[in-house]
C-alpha cells in the first residue's frame, strides 16, 4: 500500500476527508440508528483502502524505462546492440559463450563493471584494490571480445550500485538487449537485490541473466 500522507496538502485532503466522513457517519446514526452511522463509515474506510490498493503510486517512476526512452538513437539497420552488465563474473566461461551465441554478424557490446563496495572495504582503503581487479577483468574481456568480432566498448562503475549503472548507460547507448552476469543464487547480491527482475519488468527491451559458477572454473586475471 502507497503512503497516504506524503506533503502538507496531502494531510489537509486525508483530515478534512476523514473529517467529513466521520460527521456525516455521526449525522446519518443520529437520524436512523447508529448501527447505519457505523455501517456507513466502515464502508468508507474500506472503499478508500480499496482506492490505496488500485492506485498507482505516483512516486513509484520506472527509472530503467526512462532511461532507455531518453536513449540518443541509432540508424535502421546498424548491428544490434548489446549492453553488458557484469563485474566479477566478466571473465566467466558462461558470458562468454553467451555473447558467442549471439552469431554473426557480431553484436556492438557495451560493457560496465559496477563496483560497489562495501563499508569495510571503504573503512580499509580496499575500493583501489577493487577498482584496478575490475579495470583489468574489463581490459581481458575487451581484449576477448575484439579478438571475436566484437566492436566492444565498456568502463568500470565507479562506486556505481548495478541499478544505477544500467540507468546511466541506456541514456547515453541504445540497447536492443540487456545481458545481466552474476553469481549463482545464494551467493549474488544482485540476485537479492531483485536486479534482474526489476530489468525484465521496467524495459521492453530482451533481458538475459546468465549465472557464472567461478569455483567451477579456473579464471585468471592477466
Amino acid at each position: 500500500m502507497r503512503i497516504p500522507v506524503k506533503s502538507e496538502a496531502d494531510a489537509l485532503r486525508f483530515a478534512y476527508g476523514s473529517a467529513v466522513l466521520i460527521g456525516l457517519s455521526i449525522a446519518l446514526g443520529a437520524l436512523v440508528t447508529p448501527l447505519v452511522g457505523v455501517a456507513l463509515f466502515a464502508g468508507g474506510v474500506l472503499g478508500w483502502v480499496a482506492y490505496d490498493i488500485s492506485a498507482r503510486d505516483k512516486d513509484k517512476r520506472e527509472t530503467l524505462r526512462e532511461a532507455a526512452a531518453a536513449a540518443p538513437p541509432h540508424e535502421p539497420g546498424d548491428q544490434p546492440r548489446v549492453l553488458v552488465i557484469s563485474n566479477e563474473t566478466l571473465v566467466g566461461r558462461e558470458l562468454r559463450d553467451e555473447l558467442l551465441r549471439r552469431g554473426e554478424p557480431r553484436p556492438e557490446l557495451r560493457v560496465v563493471a559496477p563496483v560497489l563496495p562495501s563499508r569495510a572495504h571503504y573503512i580499509a582503503s580496499d575500493i583501489d584494490r577493487e577498482l584496478a581487479e575490475a579495470r583489468r577483468r574489463l581490459d581481458q574481456t575487451l581484449e576477448w571480445a575484439h579478438t571475436e568480432g566484437f566492436d566492444a566498448a565498456g568502463r568500470v562503475g565507479d562506486d556505481t550500485p548495478p541499478m544505477t549503472a544500467i540507468e546511466d548507460e541506456l541514456r547515453r547507448f541504445r540497447a536492443d538487449e540487456l545481458i545481466i552476469s552474476t553469481h549463482p543464487p545464494g551467493r549474488s547480491n544482485w540476485l537479492e537485490s531483485n536486479l534482474v527482475d526489476t530489468a525484465r519488468a521496467q524495459l521492453d527491451i530482451p533481458v538475459s541473466h546468465v549465472i557464472v559458477d567461478l569455483s567451477r572454473q579456473h579464471v585468471e586475471i592477466a
